[in-house]
């Protein structure tokens, strides 16, 4: 089984390759996981992107061998989810007052669709888990190396199949999260489930 010293996984599996530009301060508590893929063809693009002073990355990183790379300390928030949307709104499983002022925000007259978005963003943020989605605060981001490419219709992309060595990688991994970290399987979301993000993405993840 592996362990947590420090913010490292500690597993033969797993290669450590530290980004300190991933970090946006502490994470004191880990209530879900997040899988996304890199709209790109290599590992090494995307940790290119790391190198920078500051940016946008996930806490892991398998490529297409199945490969693991920690690229983020578990007890470090890294920039992987954007604005949440309003799970009330989303899946109706919440008290009718709920919707109605999540509704509200959401379909404000005499706002641009943008602000009304933030809005509603904002008033989930105040909101505990699993109330809403979880967010850059209290999540573990897994990224899996994978193009989105030129779909059928004009100007839509759809992302390229997760292998099954990926796959294979992406089970294990977050198993043994499950057992360091006290969650289950209702605690794990792909990118588009709680964010606006294009709907292939993960969407041949299997765990």
């Amino acid at each position: 089984m592996a362990s947590i010293i420090n913010g490292k996984l500690i597993a033969p599996k797993v290669t450590a390759k530290i980004y300190p530009s991933l970090h946006k301060g502490k994470m004191n508590k880990v209530n879900a996981i997040i899988v996304h893929q890199t709209d790109s063809d290599a590992a090494q693009q995307t940790f290119n992107q790391y190198k920078a002073k500051s940016t946008t990355g996930a806490h892991f990183l398998i490529d297409k061998k199945g490969n693991i790379t920690q690229t983020g300390l578990l007890n470090q928030k890294c920039a992987h989810v954007g604005k949440i949307l309003s799970k009330c709104y989303e899946t109706k499983a919440c008290t009718k007052a709920d919707l109605a002022l999540a509704t509200a925000i959401y379909h404000q007259k005499g706002l641009k669709f943008s602000v009304r978005v933030k809005n509603l963003y904002v008033h989930e943020k105040e909101k505990t888990y699993p109330d809403r989605y979880p967010m850059n605060e209290d999540s573990i981001g897994i990224e899996i190396v994978g193009k989105a490419k030129a779909g059928t219709k004009p100007g839509s992309k759809v992302y390229e199949s997760i292998n099954k060595e990926q796959n294979a990688s992406l089970k294990w991994l977050i198993n043994e999260l499950y057992k360091l970290l006290n969650l289950d399987d209702e605690d794990v979301y792909t990118h588009p489930q709680i964010s606006r993000k294009n709907v292939t993405e993960a969407s041949t993840a299997a765990w």
